[in-house]
Protein backbone atom coordinates (compact mmCIF):
# COMPACT_ATOMS: atom_id res chain seq x y z
CA UNK A 1 0.00 0.00 0.00
CA UNK A 2 1.06 3.41 -0.92
CA UNK A 3 2.15 5.27 2.55
CA UNK A 4 3.41 8.74 3.13
CA UNK A 5 3.91 11.63 5.62
CA UNK A 6 5.42 9.49 7.73
CA UNK A 7 8.73 10.67 9.96
CA UNK A 8 10.13 13.89 9.23
CA UNK A 9 7.87 15.41 5.91
CA UNK A 10 6.47 18.25 7.93
CA UNK A 11 8.46 21.74 7.44
CA UNK A 12 7.07 24.57 9.46
CA UNK A 13 7.74 27.82 8.96
CA UNK A 14 9.00 28.15 5.52
CA UNK A 15 11.01 31.56 5.23
CA UNK A 16 11.19 31.77 1.09
CA UNK A 17 8.77 33.36 -0.52
CA UNK A 18 9.48 32.82 -4.06
CA UNK A 19 8.45 29.88 -5.54
CA UNK A 20 11.48 28.22 -6.68
CA UNK A 21 12.94 29.08 -3.26
CA UNK A 22 10.48 27.55 -1.33
CA UNK A 23 11.11 23.83 -3.20
CA UNK A 24 14.41 24.42 -2.84
CA UNK A 25 13.91 25.04 1.03
CA UNK A 26 11.47 22.65 1.94
CA UNK A 27 13.78 19.80 0.00
CA UNK A 28 16.44 21.07 1.99
CA UNK A 29 14.88 21.00 4.87
CA UNK A 30 12.43 18.01 5.14
CA UNK A 31 14.46 14.63 6.94
CA UNK A 32 12.59 12.37 4.66
CA UNK A 33 14.85 14.07 1.28
CA UNK A 34 17.74 13.66 3.60
CA UNK A 35 18.41 9.68 3.40
CA UNK A 36 18.19 10.13 -0.38
CA UNK A 37 21.15 11.62 -1.24
CA UNK A 38 20.28 12.93 -4.22
CA UNK A 39 18.68 16.53 -2.65
CA UNK A 40 20.05 18.33 -5.62
CA UNK A 41 18.90 16.04 -8.55
CA UNK A 42 15.21 16.13 -6.59
CA UNK A 43 15.17 19.75 -6.77
CA UNK A 44 15.94 20.34 -10.48
CA UNK A 45 13.41 17.72 -11.11
CA UNK A 46 10.47 20.08 -9.25
CA UNK A 47 11.74 23.33 -10.02
CA UNK A 48 12.16 22.20 -14.28
CA UNK A 49 8.58 20.80 -13.71
CA UNK A 50 7.57 24.18 -12.27
CA UNK A 51 8.85 26.32 -14.62
CA UNK A 52 6.59 24.67 -17.37
CA UNK A 53 3.50 25.16 -15.41
CA UNK A 54 2.75 26.48 -11.92
CA UNK A 55 1.12 23.94 -9.78
CA UNK A 56 -0.65 26.55 -7.31
CA UNK A 57 -4.29 25.08 -6.93
CA UNK A 58 -5.63 27.82 -5.42
CA UNK A 59 -6.93 28.74 -1.70
CA UNK A 60 -3.27 28.79 -0.27
CA UNK A 61 -2.06 25.27 -1.90
CA UNK A 62 0.74 24.18 -4.54
CA UNK A 63 1.48 20.36 -5.48
CA UNK A 64 4.86 20.81 -6.70
CA UNK A 65 6.33 17.70 -8.14
CA UNK A 66 9.13 15.75 -10.41
CA UNK A 67 10.29 12.45 -11.82
CA UNK A 68 13.43 11.19 -10.89
CA UNK A 69 14.79 8.07 -11.14
CA UNK A 70 17.05 9.25 -8.15
CA UNK A 71 14.40 7.95 -5.97
CA UNK A 72 12.94 4.34 -5.64
CA UNK A 73 9.45 5.45 -3.68
CA UNK A 74 7.41 8.27 -4.01
CA UNK A 75 8.15 10.84 -1.22
CA UNK A 76 5.70 13.24 -0.07
CA UNK A 77 6.61 16.44 2.03
CA UNK A 78 4.74 19.81 2.86
CA UNK A 79 5.88 23.03 3.69
CA UNK A 80 3.95 25.40 5.43
CA UNK A 81 4.26 29.00 5.36
CA UNK A 82 2.52 31.42 7.61
CA UNK A 83 3.74 34.17 5.14
CA UNK A 84 2.57 33.19 2.14
CA UNK A 85 4.65 32.00 -1.24
CA UNK A 86 4.08 33.89 -4.56
CA UNK A 87 3.24 30.75 -6.17
CA UNK A 88 1.29 32.04 -9.35
CA UNK A 89 -1.67 30.23 -8.67
CA UNK A 90 -5.22 30.79 -10.91
CA UNK A 91 -6.21 32.38 -7.95
CA UNK A 92 -3.61 34.72 -7.30
CA UNK A 93 -3.08 34.04 -3.84
CA UNK A 94 -0.43 33.34 -1.87
CA UNK A 95 0.65 29.53 -1.21
CA UNK A 96 0.42 28.47 2.57
CA UNK A 97 0.91 24.94 2.43
CA UNK A 98 3.08 23.64 -0.50
CA UNK A 99 3.61 19.55 -0.88
CA UNK A 100 6.30 18.46 -2.87
CA UNK A 101 5.99 14.92 -4.47
CA UNK A 102 8.84 13.46 -6.19
CA UNK A 103 8.16 10.18 -7.89
CA UNK A 104 10.41 7.32 -9.98
CA UNK A 105 9.76 6.72 -13.86
CA UNK A 106 8.02 3.91 -13.86
CA UNK A 107 5.20 4.32 -10.70
CA UNK A 108 3.12 7.07 -12.66
CA UNK A 109 -0.44 5.04 -11.03
CA UNK A 110 0.79 5.56 -7.69
CA UNK A 111 1.79 8.93 -8.44
CA UNK A 112 -1.38 9.67 -9.39
CA UNK A 113 -2.93 7.96 -6.79
CA UNK A 114 -0.92 10.13 -4.17
CA UNK A 115 -1.59 13.55 -6.26
CA UNK A 116 -5.50 12.75 -6.03
CA UNK A 117 -5.44 11.66 -2.60
CA UNK A 118 -3.45 15.22 -1.69
CA UNK A 119 -5.53 16.96 -3.82
CA UNK A 120 -8.88 15.42 -2.36
CA UNK A 121 -7.67 16.17 1.21
CA UNK A 122 -6.80 19.91 0.53
CA UNK A 123 -10.47 20.68 -0.59
CA UNK A 124 -11.52 20.60 2.56
CA UNK A 125 -11.34 24.36 4.13
CA UNK A 126 -11.33 23.13 7.99
CA UNK A 127 -8.99 20.32 6.91
CA UNK A 128 -6.21 22.88 5.32
CA UNK A 129 -6.96 25.16 8.69
CA UNK A 130 -6.06 22.34 10.76
CA UNK A 131 -3.06 21.90 9.23
CA UNK A 132 -1.59 25.61 9.54
CA UNK A 133 -2.31 25.22 13.60
CA UNK A 134 0.44 25.64 15.87
CA UNK A 135 1.51 21.83 16.95
CA UNK A 136 4.39 19.91 16.35
CA UNK A 137 5.26 18.52 13.73
CA UNK A 138 4.68 15.44 13.96
CA UNK A 139 0.87 16.02 15.53
CA UNK A 140 0.86 17.26 11.95
CA UNK A 141 1.89 14.23 10.34
CA UNK A 142 -0.05 11.98 12.26
CA UNK A 143 -2.88 14.05 11.29
CA UNK A 144 -2.31 14.00 7.76
CA UNK A 145 -0.89 10.32 7.09
CA UNK A 146 -4.14 9.23 9.00
CA UNK A 147 -6.77 11.79 6.27
CA UNK A 148 -4.49 10.28 3.40
CA UNK A 149 -4.69 6.63 4.38
CA UNK A 150 -8.76 7.24 4.75
CA UNK A 151 -8.81 8.80 1.57
CA UNK A 152 -6.56 6.18 -0.01
CA UNK A 153 -8.69 3.51 1.67
CA UNK A 154 -11.99 5.43 0.39
CA UNK A 155 -11.02 6.30 -3.41
CA UNK A 156 -8.67 3.52 -4.26
CA UNK A 157 -4.84 2.37 -3.28
CA UNK A 158 -2.12 0.78 -5.20
CA UNK A 159 0.38 -2.17 -3.32
CA UNK A 160 3.65 -1.88 -4.41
Amino acid sequence: MLSCFQGGTVVQSLSSQDKFDAIRELIHKAPVFAGLGCRDELEEAVVQREKILSTGLGRGVAVAHGTTDRVDDIVIALGISERGIDFDAFDKAPVHLLFVITNPPGRQMEYLVALSAVTRLVRDESFRESLRVTAPAQEIELKICQAFSECLDKYGTLTN
